[in-house]
């Protein structure tokens, strides 16, 4: 009996929680709509160029999806930021941008924008189903620093993030984990994120998590994850989401590794508190935004989750299997990361054998490694046609099998898990 009512009040906490969150999201929404949006077209401006000499996926490494921007994308995002909206609370629910009819891209249409072109041949088109929350950032952002300023800007608060993260680990006794956190990155390729608005979001969300559980201590680790979830669902554009439940998950395993009671258990009930914030703020999004627009977001969004989770892709079917090999080859099958994923596995192996042993915590971390394969089977169609924009969910299964070793050797208690 006492726990049905722990539930029900914890269900009544979170239920109000995604009310005030979807609430305040929207505000903070309006209130970017309100901002002038001549000052942000043409700090956009100033840098905007290089998209169209790099094209829609631009490649400075042939053949490494880990090398492509996503220009297409932030040229959407920087489309919806210039918007002039006529009135700050429909843009903020329906999210429009320009799309010319003769642009093969979206990129073209940004530039034509830009560059006056006659607006007798201009769509507005409506993004509505997305937070699009990340323009709660760019519109200030762009009302003060131009595109190239964010790109620079950009880098040096991610180095500064990754920095924190090593120092941390460092601090915490968890020096040893940096040879399985470091190719992660290298995965992750910080160059690519490091110039780009579309791979942003999930890396911010993801390491400020982690930094958060390396600096704190406590069992109530659910509110943080429901946290994650939330912010995720507001500012992501569906690329790589899991890992904001994924990595700081992975540091809370690794930091207490010997006292940290029942860590399945554990992972599960973050898993669903992450879930309940990551949906439970995206079905807000479709609610407020149906209520204010009058428009059935709700109806385009559900037919949107049917198509991105099915096995249907330019009318012929694929496996679910196939979406996951699909992923591998793109991340993986490249003797840069096959030569330097199998020198740290030597060197783990080599480092640690001796003193290896099973234990609840190295169970945990293995069970966290099959979490992407479960979401590309879940987004099959999603995942298939997008590899640049989902590969990056790896990055939790690197870190957690080559953190495997390094745990199941890890003698010295490090104090009880508060």
């Amino acid at each position: 009996m006492e726990r049905i009512q722990i539930i029900i009040k914890r269900t009544l906490i979170l239920f109000s929680m995604l009310v005030a969150c979807g609430v305040i999201g929207q505000l903070l929404l309006i209130m970017a709509y309100c901002l002038p949006t001549e000052v942000i077209a043409l700090n956009i401006g100033r840098g905007a160029e290089s998209l169209v000499h790099q094209g829609a996926e631009y490649n400075y490494a042939e053949d490494y999806t880990e090398s492509i921007l996503d220009n297409e994308t932030d040229a959407i995002m920087l489309s919806e930021a210039l918007f002039p909206s006529e009135s700050c609370v429909e843009g903020a629910a329906l999210v429009p941008h320009y799309v010319y009819a003769d642009k093969e891209s979206q990129v073209f249409s940004l530039m034509a924008f830009l560059n006056h072109d006659d607006l007798s041949d201009v769509t507005i088109l409506n993004y509505p189903r997305y937070w699009h929350g990340y323009l709660t950032i760019l519109k200030p952002l762009f009302c003060m620093f131009d595109y190239s300023d964010f790109k620079i800007i950009n880098q040096a608060i991610q180095l500064t993030i990754i920095s924190t993260v090593l120092v941390l680990m460092m601090k915490k006794g968890l020096e040893k984990y940096i040879v399985a956190f470091l190719p992660m990155l290298v995965i992750w390729n910080p160059a690519t994120m490091g110039v780009s608005l579309q791979y942003a979001a999930c890396f911010y969300v993801s390491m400020i998590g982690s930094i958060i559980v390396l600096c704190r201590e406590t069992k109530k680790d659910w509110l943080l994850f429901f946290g994650l979830g939330v912010a995720t669902s507001y500012l992501d554009f569906l690329t790589y989401p899991i890992v904001t439940f994924g990595i700081p998950m992975i540091f809370l395993i690794i930091k207490k590794a010997e006292n940290l009671e029942k860590p399945i258990e554990r992972i599960l009930v973050n898993g669903v508190h992450w879930a309940i914030g990551y949906v439970g703020m995206w079905a807000s999004k479709w609610i407020i935004g149906t209520t204010i627009s009058h428009e059935n977001i709700i109806s385009d969004a559900f037919s949107n989750i049917e198509s991105r989770t099915s096995i249907a892709v330019d009318g012929e079917n694929i496996t679910r299997i196939g979406a996951v090999i699909r992923l591998t080859d793109a991340a993986f099958f490249k003797w840069t990361y096959v030569l330097m994923l199998l020198g740290v596995v030597v060197y783990l192996f080599i480092k640690n054998y001796k003193k290896f042993k099973l234990n609840p915590a190295t169970i945990a971390l293995l069970a966290i490694s099959i979490i992407p394969i479960v979401w590309f089977m879940f987004t099959a169609n999603h995942s298939y046609i997008h590899p640049r924009l989902v590969y990056r969910n790896w990055g939790i299964t690197v870190f957690a099998l080559l953190s495997v070793p390094v745990t199941g050797a890890r003698e010295k208690v490090q104090g009880k898990d508060e």
